[in-house]
């Protein structure tokens, strides 16, 4: 028996005896291997309640320390692990939460969120617990710790000086109370966002109406129709079918309807998000000032590469300023093409025609249609191939493992299968190039009703020693909305959708490569203008054709995507992209706009405003198309306020970097295992400028970027 194969037997095992255990408690329950069968929404309340009760325990037994004994095993590193079991509670709930959204759910999820969030404020409010830390901190114990310990030391005295820790206590009490405001507001704004997603549907019975979508787009409309009990096809604001809608629909009043309809999603009736946005950035500003910042933006980015609000302005400004003059040629070259191809010299370029004749101007200017991509990557094809690319570049092999569900929630798991919590969603175990294993990962690929859009990478289970020093494995997910499966075709992706996988699946292999013992210094955990850059890496491998060969085959011939067509793919690769980089300045602009010159905005028409500043950053359409703000998730409810930007920051690293791959044959196995070793293996163990420098011998450039983009004149 092997290695893996002995692994494999023993999990077995494992599973059949962790779904046997603590009935009463299913998400307490302490398996990385989760039986998502047992987790009823009936227990969140009361498992989340009681781990709070138990972490508490853990945050008072250090707090009721002699202050003579204090060792950093008993103090930082018991602190460390204090929290483990809530953790592990609300890492499941929250997950659920995104992917299997309900009434039942959400109900219990707002119930113990303030809760939550009150534990995690009352850590900086306890007097004694801080003086224990600030104790040992000053203790000559400090001066005999090894490096990681010390870094660990110094990052939990900064999340006690960052809450407020030595502000009186009335202002530690209000800083309290703004982070309970805060996650609430959060939380309504996604549900607000989802909620009117959802709320908008059109069936069509005519596929005349639908001329000029590709027929695995129809397909999917149709398949889509048949899932809510019609016939026809079913048109809605998800990503698979409002994409294609707007690139291929011929009919300008029902892409004039999509595109209105996706204006009110965050925007009309209950679901405005308009009160929401301005209680969220008046309560930000002010836990900055209390805590010492001038603004939101220079709280968060204190640890960050970019380290404060003005940086990041000169960052994005300085972006525009290189990229304007191509932004204006590329608005210019669409208006004109209209005109043309309509033969109309009053047509307009209109916000729900930009991405439909842009389409048609990249099929003459390079002869080349997306769609005709789509067929050489059959979903199951490009996971095959991926594997594959990350086994020549770091040595691991991927195993597909059974799995089990049913919409019984009393059903019990198979002890050879895991539990998933959607019959879609797949599990895979990962081993090294020993045999050794490395860790697991759910991924769950497609959209559906109760799921939120867009697509992330989390871990359910954090790599790091446990509380008793043994290496635990780590657990990840990682989630989409891609294209489903239809009648007449398998899942079949558009190249923008392989792309979404990898960036992903670079999110996972740095949290499952990290080997660093601190889990909140592990994997993803770092400065978070730097956690993009490994899942942004990865989109490189998806235009090379060394890597595309693997996996990129034609789903009925099983032939290799031909010559003529690749290359038209790589010339028509940097279309419009001027526009594409301004899009995403835009969006950065935005973020800083409200984060950094907050008081610019207060006591006025924030929309209005926030239109004038952004006009050189937009296209000028002859409608007046409101921002993305009422609905800008990433930055309202994501976690990304004040750090937008650090996509575009993360971009000009991944340029700069990839060309170590590129120069050394891209599927190198030996840079791959330096950039496994010197940046995916290193969580925060050091800044991430000394982790860059120590991969690339040297501080990033910018002109890879603008190169790889088109944007740069020699």
């Amino acid at each position: 028996m092997n290695v893996i194969t002995l692994f494999l037997f023993l999990k077995c095992s494992f599973l059949q005896a962790s779904a046997m255990e603590d009935e009463k408690h299913p998400f307490l329950v302490e398996k990385k291997f989760i039986d998502w069968q047992t987790l009823s929404t009936a227990y969140v309340i009361g498992d989340v309640r009681t781990a709070i009760e138990k972490a508490q325990r853990d945050v008072d037994a250090i707090a009721a320390l002699p202050k003579d004994s204090l060792t950093f095993e008993n103090t930082i590193l018991a602190l460390e692990h204090g929290g483990d079991i809530l953790d592990i509670a609300w890492d499941r709930v929250s997950h659920l939460n995104g992917v299997c959204d309900s009434d039942e759910l959400r109900e219990a999820y707002n119930t113990v969120l303030p809760e939550v969030v009150e534990f995690g404020s009352n850590i900086i409010l306890n007097d004694a617990l801080w003086e224990r830390v600030k104790a040992y901190s000053e203790s000559k114990d400090v001066k005999n710790l090894s490096p990681i310990d010390k870094r660990l030391l110094q990052r939990t005295v900064d999340g006690f000086l960052d809450g407020g820790a030595d502000l009186p206590r009335e202002q530690r009490e209000r800083l309290k109370q703004i982070s309970l405001e805060l996650s609430q507001k959060a939380q309504k704004f996604s549900e607000n966002c989802l909620d009117s997603r959802n709320a908008w549907e059109k069936y069509v019975d005519n596929a005349e109406i639908l001329k000029g979508l590709p027929k695995i787009a129809l397909d999917i409309l149709a398949a889509d129709a048949k899932r809510h009990g019609h016939s026809g096809y079913r048109l809605s604001l998800d990503a698979p079918s409002l994409g294609p809608c707007m690139q291929y629909l011929d009919d300008d009043n029902l892409r004039k309807e999509l595109f209105e309809a996706s204006l009110t999603v965050g925007r009309t009736g209950k679901y405005n998000n308009s009160s929401l946005i301005e209680e969220i950035l008046k309560l930000r500003d002010e836990r900055a000032k209390l805590l010492g910042h001038k603004t939101h933006a220079d709280m968060v980015l204190q640890h960050r590469m970019a380290k404060n609000g003005k940086t990041v302005l000169k960052f994005i400004e300085d972006l525009h300023g290189k990229s304007s003059k191509y932004f204006l040629r590329d608005v210019e070259e669409l208006r004109k093409f209209i005109k043309e191809y309509t033969g109309d010299a009053n047509a307009k370029l209109r916000p729900w025609n930009a991405s439909y004749y842009s389409e048609k101007l990249r099929q003459k200017k390079y002869d080349f249609e997306s769609e005709l991509l789509r067929p050489y990557f059959k979903m199951e094809n490009v996971i095959s191939g991926l594997f594959e690319i990350v086994h020549r570049l770091y040595g691991i092999k991927i195993f597909e493992c059974k799995t089990f569900f049913s919409e019984d929630r009393h059903s019990a798991t198979p002890s050879d299968e895991a539990s998933v919590w959607h019959k879609d969603v797949k599990f895979y175990d990962i081993f090294d190039e020993t045999g050794a294993y490395i860790g697991s990962f759910y991924a769950d690929w497609y959209p559906r009703k109760p799921k939120r859009g867009g697509a992330w990478a989390n871990d359910l289970f954090a790599g790091g020693n446990d509380r008793h020093g043994h290496w635990q494995n780590p657990v990840g997910v990682i989630c989409g909305n891609l294209t489903p499966s239809t009648e007449s075709s398998p899942s079949l992706l558009t190249h923008y959708e392989v792309e979404t996988i990898f960036h992903e699946f670079g999110h996972l292999m740095h949290h499952m490569f990290g080997k660093v013992k601190h889990k909140s210094l592990n994997g993803m955990s770092v400065a978070w203008d730097f956690v993009e850059m490994p899942s942004q890496i990865m989109e490189n491998f998806c235009w090379d054709r060394s890597s595309l060969d693997l996996f990129a085959r034609h789903y009925q011939t099983g032939e290799k995507i031909p010559d003529e067509l690749f290359n038209k793919m790589l010339a028509a690769r940097n279309h419009q992209s001027g526009m594409a980089m301004m899009g995403q300045l835009c969006l950065a602009k935005l973020d800083l706009e409200l984060h950094h010159n907050y008081k610019a905005y207060k006591n006025c028409d924030i929309e209005e405003k926030l239109s004038t500043v952004l006009k050189p950053y937009r296209v000028q359409f002859e409608e007046k198309v409101p921002t993305i703000m009422l609905q800008f998730s990433h930055i309202f409810s994501g976690g990304y306020s004040a750090g937008y930007y650090s996509y575009k920051w993360a971009e000009v690293l991944d340029a700069d970097a990839f060309t170590r791959f590129h120069d050394s044959g891209v599927l190198s196995e030996e840079i791959g295992s330096q950039f496994r070793q010197k940046i995916l293996s290193q969580g925060d163990s050091v800044d991430a400028d000394v982790l860059y420098r120590n991969f690339m011998g040297r501080d990033p450039k910018l002109e890879p970027l603008l190169i790889r983009s088109g944007l740069y004149d020699k």
